[in-house]
C-alpha cells in the first residue's frame, strides 16, 4: 500500500532522527544503514524510499540543523520593536544558545565536515538559509545608520562564510579543545565581524565567550 503523501515528512523526519543518534552513538564512519534499520524498525525498502544512502542522511541531518537554527532566529530578525543592533546582539546571543543546546551534535558534524565534500555542502546550505536572516539585520542598521557597510547582502554573506568555515580548519579541534586558543579564536572572530560592520568589538560577544 502506498504511504499517504502527508505522511512522508513525519516519517522522514523519524528515519533522520534515529538516524543522528546512531550517528553519535557510533560514530558516522562507523554507522551502517543496517544500524539505523535496526534502531527504528524500518525495513531496507522503507530507508530508500526516504532516502538514497548514508551520506544522503548526513546532508539532510546539516540543512535539518540549519533549518532549526533559522527557525530560532526568525522571530528576533522580524521582531518590529527592536532597533538593528538589538537585533544583531541578540541575534548572536540565541546562535550562541542554539549551538550549545546542539553542542554534541554540532561538534559531530564539525569533525565531519573538515571533509572538503561535506563542508562544501554545509556553507552552501548555510549560506542559502542563514545569510538572508543576516543581511535584513544589516540592512537595517545601514539605514540606522549603526552599520557602516555599502552593501548588507554581500557583507552577510561573506561573514556567515566565514564564521561557518570555522570547522573546515585544520586547527578546528585546537580551538574547541584548548581554552586559550578558543578565547584567541573568539577574540579575532569578533573584531573581524566588528571592524566589517564599523562597530565596537566590545558592544556583543560571539558563541560562549
Amino acid at each position: 500500500m502506498a504511504r499517504p503523501a502527508d505522511n512522508y515528512p513525519i516519517k522522514r523526519k523519524e528515519l533522520l532522527t534515529i538516524a543522528e543518534g546512531i550517528f553519535l552513538e557510533k560514530g558516522y564512519e562507523q554507522a551502517s544503514i543496517d544500524d539505523i534499520l535496526k534502531a527504528s524498525g524500518f525495513s531496507k525498502g522503507a530507508f530508500y524510499h526516504y532516502f538514497r544512502s548514508k551520506e544522503e542522511v548526513l546532508v539532510a541531518s546539516i540543512e535539518a540543523l540549519l533549518d532549526d537554527a533559522c527557525d530560532f532566529l526568525k522571530p528576533t530578525v522580524d521582531d518590529p520593536c527592536l532597533g538593528a543592533m538589538d537585533k544583531f546582539k541578540k541575534f548572536m546571543e540565541q546562535k550562541s544558545k542554539f549551538q550549545t543546546e546542539k553542542l554534541e551534535y554540532a561538534a559531530l558534524l564539525g569533525k565531519l565536515i573538515q571533509s572538503d565534500v561535506y563542508q562544501q555542502k554545509y556553507v552552501i546550505a548555510a549560506s542559502q538559509k542563514m545569510v538572508p536572516l543576516f543581511a535584513k539585520i544589516i540592512k537595517q542598521g545601514v539605514e540606522e545608520g549603526v552599520f557602516h557597510v555599502l552593501y548588507p547582502y554581500e557583507t552577510a554573506d561573506i561573514l556567515i562564510r566565514v564564521i561557518v568555515g570555522v570547522p573546515g580548519s585544520p586547527a578546528y579541534d585546537k580551538y574547541m579543545n584548548d581554552d586559550e586558543r578558543r578565547r584567541r579564536y573568539l577574540l579575532s572572530l569578533r573584531g573581524v565581524i566588528a571592524g566589517t560592520l564599523g562597530i565596537n568589538s566590545n558592544e556583543f560577544s560571539v558563541y560562549d565567550e
